[in-house]
């Protein structure tokens, strides 16, 4: 410096205090002279203008943002109620007309009518438990907690074979499967009922007969399962809609099939994997469905993953 002497850097650091705490810190420097109260009064009230309006946008965007939110829950409630109300109103009707059919004095139906008229009685009896069920898992999945452990995927196969066996003998499907099953981790019972919807899906929406094959990809850091059918495919616009909450591809056939993919998108989402469906849309090609799961690292073996709580 010219004479002889080092240039003071004056800074002036303000804090702004919240609730006893410090929230924020605004600094100003390079005054030439020393600064006094009535700087530190000015900085302190800018600072603290700053702060309220940094925190002011923050608030409104977590209010546009827990607006979004609600909006989508309270449309995804309004699909939720219709498809639920499809669902069960639909067999529910049938059971009550032939209800009123056996009851009738005048025109009674004969033994083998009855017994008939029973039996499907008790088919849509069981589809309705089986809504029901999907329905008590799908709320359970914004409540549960659960751990993740390493699965062992050919015991989980063994019952999804029991649970699926007269449907399977029924349709006469053939399903193929993979020789081994690598270990991955996840919630067995979640597990269970992604193969559950992938693989009824499948025999319902393939062939005639279905012919299902089940098959891994194993990466890094997931595993790939998937599922595979005999079925018409999918065109780009269906799969773009696929997975949506609640939509259902064809209203004239079958029904389910979007309360179903719902509830799987949430379980694979829940245990840290991701849904997808391939498909070329050219008829007896058929479509691949698949989710992944996380591999099993190297830990000690009691060590688990725990899948928290949310909203």
């Amino acid at each position: 410096m010219p004479d002889g002497h080092a240039e003071v850097a004056r800074e002036l650091v303000v804090p702004t205090m919240r609730d006893g705490r410090i929230v924020s810190i605004l600094g100003v420097g390079n005054k030439p002279t020393n600064y006094n109260e009535q700087d530190i009064d000015l900085v302190a009230y800018v600072a603290d203008v700053v702060w309220e309006i940094v925190e002011r946008r923050r608030t409104e965007e977590a209010i546009r943002q827990s607006n979004a939110e609600l909006q989508a829950r309270n449309e995804e409630l309004d699909a939720f109620g219709h498809t639920v109300a499809h669902d069960l109103k639909n067999p529910l009707n049938n059971i009550i007309g032939f209800s009123y059919v056996l009851e009738d004095q005048e025109n009674p139906p004969s033994e083998e009518e009855a017994l008939q008229m029973v039996q499907i009685i008790k088919q849509l009896g069981l589809k309705m438990d089986n809504i029901i069920e999907e329905l008590m898992l799908l709320a359970g999945l914004r409540r549960a907690e659960v751990k993740m452990h390493p699965l062992n995927m050919a015991s989980i196969m063994t019952d999804i074979k029991r649970r699926l066996a007269p449907m399977i003998n029924e349709s006469h499907a053939e399903i193929v499967y993979p020789e081994r099953w690598p270990e991955a981790m996840g919630y067995a019972p979640w597990v269970e009922e992604v193969w559950i919807n992938y693989i009824s899906n499948a025999i319902k929406y393939g062939g005639q007969p279905p012919h299902v094959e089940l098959g891994i990809e194993e990466n890094d850091d997931s595993i790939r399962f998937w599922v595979h059918d005999n079925g018409p495919g999918l065109t780009s616009e269906k799969q773009a809609r696929l997975f949506k909450p609640f939509e259902r591809l064809d209203q004239t056939h079958l029904s389910g099939f979007g309360l179903g993919l719902s509830i799987v998108q949430r379980i694979v989402d829940r245990m840290g994997g991701e849904v997808d469906v391939e498909s070329t849309g050219v008829a007896g090609e058929g479509s691949t469905f698949s989710f992944t799961l996380p591999v099993v690292q190297d830990q000690p073996h009691n060590e688990e993953r725990r899948v928290e709580q949310i909203s």
